[in-house]
């Protein structure tokens, strides 16, 4: 090998001519690609999430957020003419020339900084003269087109330490847990120590070797001038609290960060991991945090109603940013590894937001329209894909007689909600769900039936809380959104996010769904007065969602500046126990909790009140009419629905009493008689006769 170390020394010698041609030709080789962490942040900043190949990190930060103390280390060991020699150490050369002679071996060390950095950037290491003589060549180059500040810059943060860790930065964190920029003299001397061969002198398995190792450091950086003799004996003797699990193991919001990642994938490729990329998203860390706490503590305290898995998304109505996002209780519950948040589940009744919205709009109904809610059997339509007769219920299995709309709606009646679906249409409702964000129905409007608006076609819970942002925002969807910003490491802008806000409902149709549901009293009959469906001191409008057999529970509520959808059941789809369950048992106490803590220091808002309504009445029974529109006595439902011939007596709870007589349909509500249509006029629970007088006199109810 000795002729090999003979034309090593020829080929330095002419290094400066060949490094010039090669300059002229286009020198230096396309670098190799070296993997970089892609980093997560919330809206304030903080780390959410450090994405990387499994068990490889590398993160590249400037050279002035390095402890001086590790960049010294390094020059007193690896290069310590760095500062002021050129890119060949003769001396180190002719000492592995030696050994390479004596050993019989391949050429040994003699690498300078700029000739490692050559190494890692541009070559696939041989360890043959060839190769040697490769690294030589563009470490000079390097050292003549770039400062040394520069090729100090890209070196610490390319080279690797081992355990996965690929850059001073990355190697802090796996080692010691903290930043480059915070590493002590005794971390510094031992993690520069690693250099020259990771695996050998990993600490983590052979901590003895390891310091042995940083004594060869520290003599270096005596020798250098770096340290005194007393200072070394310090630092070799200081503590090394080395950590086992990396640090750059950081998923501070695992379900958001999740649809963070799969976002990524469709923007960036599947490489996006890997690509150095720094994304700023909407999450705000305090809300996240409390709503995995709420999730978790809520389904804890419902499994004697077999409840296992439960979820929570929160967006701001003013932007569409996801605030938080809460995909399941935690890792270790049943299907905990199953984001339930993306995973379209039938939404119940939170679906009849999109039903009376588009009926309001089309001018179909109002909000004190008389709808009747008595027992309803369609020839079809229940379940999707049913083809037998579909038998509306509604939930208790007892029935209102006639109300109005907002009573309806407020009361979650299924009766009222299909005859007002069927009145206004199933296509334009589904037109209008895709408009406020549902692109989960995306069939055309002959696949859906009338159990839609029951809920019977599955829709993420994302999606249900955007529906409930466009309420919230007077009509404006502004879409969901996770991600504002993509930069690289040096801050070049990748993507930011559009502004994609447009009105997809007139403002005074969403101001009348938000009067509705945001009034207690339109709810006393399902649900009673005192609630979860109530923010004391705050006006809020919600909706509750209950699926078939009890496998979902949802809750859709909001006031001007949040929005919060909640799910609970089980990601398995067994049915949770049925005997009280509703959209209030888990889901409408942890949207209640949820709201309380994250609205606690924000004033109380009203939604803002569009100009052109016509208004009657005042106070809680003040009515909102569209221009167009007014009041009615006309009682929907009430031609196709009644029969004749027989004595029928139906109980309705605390309103009335239904008869057909004689051909005739009556209603009796404690003080007196009146003819369809028409309200039944005072709500009360007084009996009735046996059957209605032979003369009836007639009258029109108030609606």
């Amino acid at each position: 090998m000795a002729t090999g170390l003979v034309a090593l020394f020829a080929i330095a010698l002419g290094t400066g001519p060949v490094a010039a041609l090669t300059r002229v030709m286009g020198a230096l080789p396309t670098p190799n690609p070296i993997p970089a962490d892609t980093l997560v942040y919330a809206a304030g900043g903080t780390l959410i999430a450090d994405l990387h190949a499994p068990g490889r990190s590398r993160l590249p930060v400037p050279l002035g957020r390095v402890a001086p103390s590790f960049l010294r280390a390094v020059v007193a060991t690896e290069d310590r003419s760095f500062w002021t020699g050129g890119s060949i150490d003769w001396p180190r050369i002719v000492a592995a020339g030696l050994h390479d002679v004596l050993h019989h071996g391949t050429l040994e060390g003699a690498s300078t900084i700029p000739e490692q950095l050559a190494k890692i950037r541009f070559l696939t290491d041989n360890r043959s003269i060839g190769y040697k003589v490769r690294e030589i060549l563009l470490g000079q180059e390097l050292s003549t087109t770039e400062s040394r500040r520069t090729i100090l810059d890209q070196y610490v943060n390319d080279v690797y330490f081992g355990d996965g860790a690929t850059g001073i930065q990355a190697a802090a964190l796996t080692y010691f847990d903290v930043p480059a920029s915070r590493l002590t003299l005794a971390e510094s001397t031992l993690l520069a120590g690693l250099l020259p061969a990771p695996s050998a002198f990993d600490p983590l398995v052979d901590l003895p070797l390891a310091k042995d190792r940083q004594q060869v450091v520290v003599n270096s950086m005596v020798a250098a001038g770096y340290l005194s003799p007393a200072r070394a004996a310090a630092v070799l003797r200081a503590p090394l609290p080395l950590r086992r699990t990396p640090a750059t193991n950081v998923d501070r919001a695992p379900y958001f960060v999740d649809h963070v990642r799969s976002w990524l994938a469709k923007r960036f490729g599947p490489g996006y991991a890997t690509m150095g990329l720094r994304v700023r998203t909407t999450v705000r860390l305090p809300l996240e945090a409390l709503a995995q706490r709420l999730v978790t503590a809520t389904v804890a305290g419902h499994q004697a109603m077999h409840m296992t898995d439960g979820a929570l998304v929160a967006i701001d109505p003013r932007t569409g940013d996801v605030v938080a996002y809460v995909g399941g209780a935690g890792p270790h519950v049943p299907g905990g590894q199953i984001d339930m948040a993306a995973q379209p589940r039938q939404p119940g009744s939170t679906m009849k937001l999109v039903t009376y919205a588009a009926a309001l709009n089309a001018h179909r109904v109002t909000m004190t329209t008389p709808v009747l809610d008595a027992p309803l059997t369609l020839p079809k339509g229940g379940a999707p894909g049913g083809r037998g007769p579909f038998v509306v219920h509604d939930y208790e299995g007892v029935y209102q007689g006639v109300v109005p709309v907002q009573v309806a709606l407020g009361n979650s009646l299924n009766v009222p909600a299909v005859r007002v679906e069927r009145r206004t249409g199933v296509g334009r409702i589904v037109r209008l769900a895709r408009r406020m964000g549902i692109t989960t129905l995306g069939g055309s409007a002959s696949d859906y039936g009338p159990s839609l608006t029951l809920g019977a076609y599955p829709v993420p819970l994302w999606e249900m809380a955007q529906v409930g942002s466009v309420l919230a925002a007077s009509g404006v969807l502004h879409p969901a959104r996770f991600v504002t910003r993509v930069t690289t490491v040096s801050g070049r802008i990748l993507y930011r996010s559009p502004p994609a806000s447009r009105q997809v409902l007139p403002a005074r149709v969403a101001y009348l769904m938000n009067v509705m549901l945001s009034r207690n009293s339109n709810r006393l009959l399902a649900f009673g007065p005192a609630t979860d469906l109530v923010l004391p001191g705050r006006v809020a409008a919600i909706k509750t969602g209950t699926s078939n057999s009890f496998r979902d529970n949802l809750a859709v509520g909001w006031t001007p500046t949040l929005v919060t959808g909640t799910w609970v059941g089980n990601a398995s789809d067994q049915p949770m126990y049925g005997g009280g369950i509703n959209g209030i048992s888990g889901a409408a106490s942890l949207w209640h909790d949820f709201m309380t803590a994250a609205l606690a220091h924000v004033p109380n808002r009203y939604f803002p009140t569009p100009s052109g309504l016509a208004v009657q009445g005042s106070g809680s029974a003040r009515a909102y009419y569209l221009p167009g529109t007014g009041p009615t006595t006309a009682v929907l439902g009430a031609p196709s629905t009644f029969g004749s011939g027989t004595t029928t007596n139906i109980r309705y709870r605390g309103i009335c009493r239904y008869w057909t007589y004689n051909r005739g349909n009556y209603w009796w509500c404690g003080s007196g008689w009146s003819t369809l249509p028409g309200d039944p006029g005072p709500r009360s629970a007084s009996s009735s006769p046996a059957a209605p007088p032979a003369a009836i006199p007639t009258g029109a109810g108030t609606g």
